[in-house]
């Protein structure tokens, strides 16, 4: 991630850009590159992705530049899409540039953040010998949102010269040179006049609860974070940006609902059970067009599993999902969009900051006395349930059981910052192996039978319908193959889940009464 930079300042008002140049002078020679000028436009995932890997990627026009870590070096800079809206590593030409992005980005988008205007020059400093000892940049950003201009004289050392660039140093300080700033201020200031930051959002549930709270208090914070995550996703899902929008705003909703259930009677039971039913249907109306996603982001996989002369057959079935998504992504439009939809997410905005006028019998009960005991029933009904599987166990109980998975890590997540995060890590880390093999396991399932929904209302006749009804059985037999390896898989993940290591530390954890920090 970046990082104010250590030799970055703001030039004072007071000192002209040849003023600085001037006292430099007196020291060095000179080599000043052209100057330049653009008006940039920078862009990342709605999640940070690049961000987050000290990346800083941003376009004027059709060119692109990326840079990397806090001394700004240029990665890569090349040619690509004009940024109107969004964009996908997809969108790149082939080169480094899209080979960067898109183990980057993923199935994300990038998005533009924040416009700047850019005006600088480089210049090299030069020792007797004509050496380059040092070089300094300055550079003035103008956010294109913002109101204020920023002046700034950045410093880049050369191995070799210590002693010069001491002296550089020397010398802004002697001229006035003595405020350090982030090199990327124009960014992080036109981000903020557009009501963003840097790594402002991110998936991951992240709520640090100081432990002192009562059952009410901390399950209000709990989803008023799932409802800022809900609410910040809808625009992503409006615009149909990329799908992560719509797998982020479920999850969210999920994490509600389960909250819901798992932590009884701390809300009063006339609001816990409304809004129960407002985010189980809420959850429907998201899931077919998130399922349809699941299969064409699968796409590639699909193809690879067949023989060439199969794969045209293929094709045509997901050219109707994907017909068939565009149906469902503007039910889901509709519905968000509604005045209802709104005001039943402010309702329950409220009902969260509103003192209850009949408080539920465990709402004043301190938040680690119930916790414990939560997280602790979960995981014996995951173990209880896991043990009954066997490889002839249906679809239906396997589903079942990982939605008991679930349950025990969003309880673990809700409440893990009250317990020590090392031994928490290990055990959330224990449990995702679990489910990831079961949520693939699902994913299998639920796409063999749309498979199976599809040969059924194929018409019979062309060779176009015989080509995909093959294609279709040829992927639905390599997709029940993957699915019964799963099993096998899942018993070995279930056996390090389930040992006696894994439950006692659970037990130790959560079985016995947490004392306030």
């Amino acid at each position: 991630m970046f990082h104010p930079g250590a030799d970055t300042w703001l030039l004072p008002d007071f000192l002209p850009v040849e003023g600085l140049v001037a006292a430099l002078a007196a020291e060095f020679e000179f080599d000043a590159a052209p100057e330049y000028g653009a008006t940039v436009v920078y862009a990342d995932s709605f999640d940070w992705r690049l961000y987050q890997q000290a990346y800083l990627l941003h376009c004027h026009g059709s060119c692109w530049t990326l840079y990397h870590g806090d001394s700004s070096e240029v990665t890569v800079q090349q040619g690509g899409p004009e940024l109107h809206g969004a964009c996908f590593a997809r969108d790149f030409p082939p080169g480094r540039l899209r080979e960067l992005l898109a183990p980057a980005l993923g199935v994300r988008c990038l998005l533009p953040l924040a416009a700047v205007h850019l005006r600088g020059r480089q210049i090299s400093l030069l020792n007797r010998d004509e050496k380059t000892v040092a070089r300094i940049v300055v550079e003035t950003q103008q956010p294109v949102d913002g109101e204020r201009s920023y002046r700034l004289v950045r410093l880049f050392g050369i191995r070799g010269y210590g002693d010069e660039l001491s002296e550089v140093r020397r010398i802004f300080a002697a001229t006035g040179v003595t405020e350090p700033v982030s090199p990327l201020v124009g960014f992080e200031e036109g981000c903020r006049a557009k009501g963003r930051r840097p790594l402002d959002y991110s998936p991951k549930f992240s709520l640090e609860l100081k432990g002192g709270e009562t059952a009410r208090e901390a399950m209000a914070l709990i989803f008023q974070f799932l409802l800022e995550t809900i609410t910040r996703n809808i625009p992503g899902v409006l615009a149909d940006y990329d799908p992560e929008f719509l797998h982020d705003l479920r999850v969210a909703i999920r994490r509600t609902r389960s909250g819901l259930s798992l932590v009884k009677r701390v809300l009063p039971a006339p609001a816990s059970d409304r809004f129960s039913r407002v985010f189980s249907r809420l959850g429907a109306l998201t899931g077919p067009t998130r399922d349809l996603d699941v299969y064409l982001l699968a796409r590639e996989d699909c193809l690879g599993r067949l023989p060439p002369f199969l794969r045209p057959g293929l094709e045509d079935f997901f050219a109707g999902l994907s017909r068939k998504r565009q149906v469902e992504q503007k039910k889901l439009a509709v519905v968000l969009q509604t005045k209802k939809n709104q005001a039943i997410l402010a309702a329950w905005q409220q009902a969260l900051k509103r003192r209850d006028r009949q408080p539920a019998d465990l709402a004043g009960q301190p938040v680690r006395e119930l916790a414990g005991r939560i997280i602790l029933k979960r995981f014996k009904r995951v173990v209880r349930d896991g043990r009954a599987l066997n490889a002839a166990t249906p679809d239906a109980e396997v589903h079942r059981l990982r939605i008991q998975c679930k349950k025990l890590r969003y309880a673990m997540e809700f409440f893990g910052s009250l317990y020590p995060r090392q031994e928490m890590q290990n055990l959330i880390r224990h449990l995702k192996k679990l489910q990831d093999i079961l949520g693939t396991f699902n994913d299998l399932s639920v796409q063999q039978e749309m498979l199976r929904q599809t040969l059924k209302t194929l018409p019979a006749g062309s060779q176009r319908d015989l080509d995909q009804a093959a294609a279709l059985g040829g992927l639905l037999q390599s997709l029940f193959r993957e699915q019964q390896e799963l099993r096998f898989h899942f018993t070995e993940a279930f056996a390090q889940f389930g040992d006696q290591e894994t439950s006692a530390l659970f037990h130790e954890l959560f079985g016995k009464r947490q004392e306030p920090a």
